[in-house]
C-alpha cells in the first residue's frame, strides 16, 4: 500500500547523484522496487552536466518521491550532499543509496526490522557484490566478505576496535541504513575527507550503539572509471585522507601504544606497496603511521 506523502515514512531513501546518468534509472527503480514500501524517496543531482536533470525529472511526480533538489552550483564533496540529504529527511531511518548502485528487492525489508528490534541498535548493513558498468558481475564477496546468511549484533565500540580501525566493512552507503536520530552526535569532520570520509562517517555512527551485519549481499556495488574512488587510487588521494581518519581513530578508540605500534605497522606495510604522486610528502607529514620500520612491521605480525 502506497503512503501518503502528508505521512512520515519510517525510512528515507536519498539518492545524491553526480554525472550518473547512465545508471540512474536503474538505481531508482531498484529503490522504487523495494519489497519493503513505508519510504521517502529524495532525489538529489549536484549540478550534473551530463542528462542526470532529465533523468530524474521522469520521477517527480512519484508518489514516493517527497523532494528533488538540484544544485545550481556544484558542492565539489559527496558528504555535503549526504548532510543536505539527511536534513531533508523524515525518515526514523536513513538509507544513502549511492546513485550508480543497485538494490536487491528485499534489501530493505531485510535491514529495517533488526533495526526495529532493539532501539540500541544504530546501523545495520548487508554485504555486497561487486559489478562493472553494464552490470556483470565482478565478484560474488567483494572486500573478503561471505554469504552465509548470518545474522551478527555486535557493539559498536568493540566493532570499531576490531574491524574498522583495520579496514573498512562499511565501505559502501549504499549496503547501510542506519538511525537519523545519532546523526546530530557525529562530528562533521569526516566532511574534511573527498575521498575516504565515509570510513569516519560509519565509525563516528557505530560509537553511537549496537551495529547489525547480514551476511548476505543484498547490494550490487558498481566499479567504473567514473568513480571517485578510481581517481582516489591513481592521484594518491586516498593515502592522504588515511592519515588524517587514521590518526582520528586512534584518539576515538583510545588506543594503547601497543596498538598504535600495531597499526604503524601495519600501514607501513601496505603503504611500501603502493606508488603514487607524493608518497614521500604523505609519509613525511603521518610518520606515525607510514614512516615505521621493519621491526613496526614484525611486532604488528606477531599481534596483529
Amino acid at each position: 500500500m502506497f503512503i501518503s506523502k502528508a505521512m512520515e515514512p519510517t525510512v528515507s531513501v536519498i539518492i545524491p547523484n553526480y554525472n550518473h546518468a547512465p545508471y540512474l534509472a536503474e538505481r531508482i527503480e531498484s529503490v522504487l522496487s523495494q519489497t519493503y514500501q513505508d519510504f521517502e524517496l529524495i532525489l538529489l543531482d549536484d549540478c550534473s552536466s551530463d542528462d542526470s536533470r532529465a533523468v530524474i525529472d521522469r520521477y517527480r511526480q512519484h508518489p514516493r518521491v517527497s523532494r528533488v533538489v538540484f544544485n545550481e552550483v556544484n558542492s565539489g564533496n559527496t558528504f555535503v550532499q549526504w548532510e543536505r540529504g539527511i536534513g531533508l529527511a523524515k525518515g526514523k531511518y536513513v538509507w544513502i543509496a549511492e546513485s550508480d548502485d543497485v538494490a536487491d528487492p528485499d534489501f530493505l525489508n531485510t535491514l529495517v526490522p533488526l533495526l526495529e528490534a532493539d532501539e540500541r541498535r544504530v546501523v545495520a548493513f548487508s554485504h555486497s557484490r561487486m559489478i562493472d558498468s553494464e552490470g556483470r558481475l565482478l565478484s560474488e564477496t567483494w572486500h573478503k566478505q561471505g554469504s552465509s546468511g548470518e545474522v551478527m549484533v555486535r557493539d559498536g565500540k568493540a566493532f570499531n576496535r576490531r574491524v574498522m580501525v583495520r579496514q573498512c566493512a562499511i565501505y559502501n552507503a549504499s549496503m547501510t541504513v542506519f538511525r537519523k536520530s545519532v546523526f546530530a552526535a557525529i562530528p562533521s569532520d569526516y566532511k574534511l575527507y573527498r575521498y575516504c570520509g565515509d570510513w569516519l562517517f560509519w565509525t563516528y555512527v557505530c560509537e553511537q550503539g549496537q551495529v547489525v551485519e547480514v551476511c548476505r549481499q543484498l547490494s550490487s556495488l558498481r566499479r567504473h572509471g567514473g568513480e571517485v574512488s578510481q581517481r582516489a587510487h591513481k592521484n594518491g588521494g586516498k593515502w592522504k585522507d588515511f592519515g588524517g581518519i587514521l590518526s582520528r581513530f586512534a584518539d576515538i578508540m583510545q588506543l594503547s601504544d601497543r596498538q598504535r605500534r600495531c597499526m604503524r605497522g601495519r600501514w607501513t606495510k601496505r603503504f611500501r606497496k603502493e606508488d603514487f604522486p607524493g608518497k614521500e610528502d604523505v609519509r613525511r607529514q603521518y610518520p606515525q603511521l607510514f614512516d615505521g620500520s621493519w621491526l613496526d612491521i614484525l611486532y604488528y605480525e606477531l599481534h596483529k
